[in-house]
């Protein structure tokens, strides 16, 4: 099928994903039409609309599973990505004090860990080694189009692994709450409890990531996470792909089996023999593809969401806070939890559709790595809550009051005066910053090519949902792009 607008691959959103693609599919000199909903590209990485001078991206707040490959193969950094901070420290925020940094200096841990459990301190050496080998191990399943699982030992450490939870997992390792309430928010991630099973392979999958050259690492760009859409949106146009923004795609339009071109809500339409989502499956496959194209089992499958969510929370400030302890480093990422009971509690309420009296969650201060991101002197506050509940039972415009008022209390106490420093609060929808199926381990163990195939031949996934775990990647797409030319060679 062909039309006046054909072309050789056409890539839905223009978020992360959407752009890597884009510029992968360009550099080997196919004809490539990128159309992006919005009138701003970048996804969760796009400029927010935040007060004025601020700069913070609309949903992503740090960068951990950027794909190397990506950046070294696009040439990012000759694109103007930099970063203002190559490792946050991980810190877990005690109210009796105590606070748990955990760092990339395995001593500096152990110390900090001490003030709790000697029995700790002493484990956490082994359990970073452990946890780091298991991480490379899963490396070719989760990295690359032909990867496999692991063999020998690792895999069967792995197998074990995948049925357990977190909380199971860190309990069979730590004695003391303060170290497995900081390290289990990573786990949560795509809607997991900390009980689930799962969970613990979620902690696998992070510390495989790698930033700046280091293992696990968390960062955040200079100029913010908009600096990294940037560079992705040169890296595509240097490449030759036509870029159209505030464009809406309504249909995916087949050619029998295949996949032959895209519909617009303005009517127009364009041709292709290769189509890449990098959109959320349950709205690909419920929206823009014709009821029972996929069958019932898989269209059901893909209406399937997850009942709870994450919100954010940004806060401008007037001065930075101030949080009482020497030990304490200021480029660090903080968590909010006291106790496994904290996740649990958080869990079941946001499933029953209302919010927990104690709210797991993750923020930073970017400004303190980066004080280009707001004006002279002012900062900006950035957390991720969750779990939330996805479907509140009194609707979001009344939860979302009540969940700022939550949050801020939260950090007042362990930020004393906080509250005074706040000139402005924002709070985004938990649907506005994720559209993901819900996580499965047979999915987190699924090789990424079959990650990135639908039924449909010619068309590709190669957004957060192609992902092990939904992240800030670019990996599924890269993979996506791979796959597809080895199918059309």
């Amino acid at each position: 099928m062909s039309g006046p607008e054909s072309n050789d691959a056409i890539v839905i959103g223009g978020g992360t994903s959407g752009l890597v693609a884009a510029a992968y599919l360009a550099k080997t000199g196919k004809k490539v039409l990128l159309l992006e909903a919005k009138d701003k590209l970048g996804g969760l990485c796009a400029p927010g609309n935040l007060a004025e001078g601020f700069k913070i991206a609309a949903g992503a707040q740090t960068l951990y599973a950027l794909d190397p490959v990506v950046v070294r193969e696009l040439k990012l950094p000759k694109k103007g990505l930099r970063f203002a901070s190559r490792e946050l420290a991980l810190t877990g925020l005690r109210s009796d004090g105590k606070h748990v940094v955990i760092s990339g200096d395995v001593h500096d841990t152990a110390s900090s860990i001490a003030l709790h459990s000697q029995r700790d301190a002493d484990t956490w050496p082994r359990f970073r080694k452990e946890l780091f080998e298991m991480a490379r191990a899963m490396r070719p399943l989760w990295w690359e189009s032909q990867g496999a699982f692991p063999t020998g030992i690792e895999g069967q450490k792995i197998e074990r692994l995948a049925r357990m939870s977190s909380g199971a997992w860190l309990d069979s390792w730590f004695e003391s709450d303060a170290i497995k309430a900081t390290l289990c928010f990573d786990s949560t991630a795509g809607g997991h409890s900390v009980l689930e099973p799962g969970s613990a392979l979620s902690l696998v999958w992070r510390a495989a990531q790698e930033m700046s050259g280091l293992q696990g690492a968390v960062a955040i760009p200079r100029g913010g996470l908009a600096a990294l859409t940037e560079a992705l949106i040169a890296a595509a146009q240097d490449a030759g792909c036509e870029i159209r923004s505030g464009v809406e795609v309504v249909r995916v339009i087949l050619d029998g089996e295949r996949a032959a071109g895209v519909q617009m809500r303005s009517g127009e339409t364009c041709f292709a023999p290769l189509v890449f989502s990098a959109i959320g499956s349950f709205r690909l496959f419920s929206r823009l593809l014709l009821p029972g194209t996929l069958g019932i089992a898989r269209t059901e499958a893909s209406r399937r969401r997850p009942s709870v969510a994450q919100a954010r929370v940004v806060m401008t400030l007037r001065r930075v806070p101030q949080i009482s302890s020497d030990a304490i480093l200021p480029a660090s990422r903080f968590i909010l939890a006291e106790r496994l009971e904290t996740y649990v509690a958080a869990d079941l309420a946001a499933r029953n559709g209302d919010l927990s009296d104690e709210l797991p969650m993750e923020f930073v201060i970017p400004t303190t790595a980066d004080a280009s991101l707001a004006p002279p002197g002012q900062h900006i506050l950035s957390a991720r809550v969750r779990p939330v509940p996805r479907y509140p039972a009194e609707g979001w415009a009344a939860l979302s009051t009540r969940l700022g008022g939550q949050v801020v209390a939260s950090l007042e106490r362990l930020v004393p005066g906080l509250s005074r420093d706040i000139a402005h609060i924002e709070i985004s929808r938990p649907d506005l910053l994720e559209n993901a199926l819900p996580l499965n381990v047979p999915h987190m163990l699924t090789t990424a090519a079959r990650r990135v195939e639908t039924p449909i031949a010619g068309l590709f996934l190669c957004g957060a949902d192609a992902e092990p775990v939904p992240a800030v990647s670019g990996r599924a797409a890269r993979i996506a792009v791979a796959s597809a030319l080895a199918v059309r060679r």
